[in-house]
C-alpha cells in the first residue's frame, strides 16, 4: 500500500513543495523538485533526517560569558535535544581560537565535532 509524505524542499531558494510517494520504507516516487536537489532532500529526510545544530557555551576568563559553537556535520534529527544538552554541559577557557574542537565525536557519532565560531581573548588581553 502506498503511502505519501510532503516536504518543502530547502536545498535551494526556490523552495519547493515535494510529494515523496513511499511503501514502507522504500520509495517508489518523489514528484515537485524543480531542481536535482529537491529529491536528493526528501530522500534524506525520509531515510535519515539531519539537522545542524549552534548554540553557546560557558567559557571562563573571556570579556563575554558565552561562546558561539557549531556542530561541524548535520546530527540525526532525533538526538538534536540531547546534542544540545550534551554541548551545554562544555565547558571552554579562554583563549580561543575560532575553528578549535571542543569536543570529538559528539554522542559517539563519528566524525561531529563541536567547534568555537568565534575567537575569544583573556579578558586582560
Amino acid at each position: 500500500m502506498s503511502e505519501t509524505r510532503s516536504f518543502i524542499c530547502i536545498g535551494c531558494p526556490v523552495g519547493c513543495p515535494l510529494v515523496l510517494t513511499h511503501e514502507g520504507r522504500d520509495i517508489v516516487e518523489i514528484e515537485g523538485a524543480a531542481c536535482n536537489r529537491g529529491a536528493k532532500y526528501a530522500t534524506q529526510e525520509f531515510t535519515d533526517p539531519r539537522r545542524g545544530m549552534s548554540t553557546t557555551i560557558a567559557i571562563e576568563g573571556a570579556r563575554w560569558k558565552r561562546l558561539p559553537v557549531k556542530v561541524t556535520c548535520p546530527i540525526p534529527k532525533d538526538r538534536v535535544l540531547e546534542a544540545a544538552r550534551a554541548s551545554h554541559r562544555l565547558r571552554a577557557r579562554a583563549p580561543i581560537r575560532r575553528g578549535d574542537v571542543l569536543l570529538d565525536n559528539l554522542l559517539g557519532e563519528k566524525g561531529i565535532q563541536v567547534v568555537a565560531t568565534r575567537s575569544r581573548a583573556r579578558a586582560s588581553e
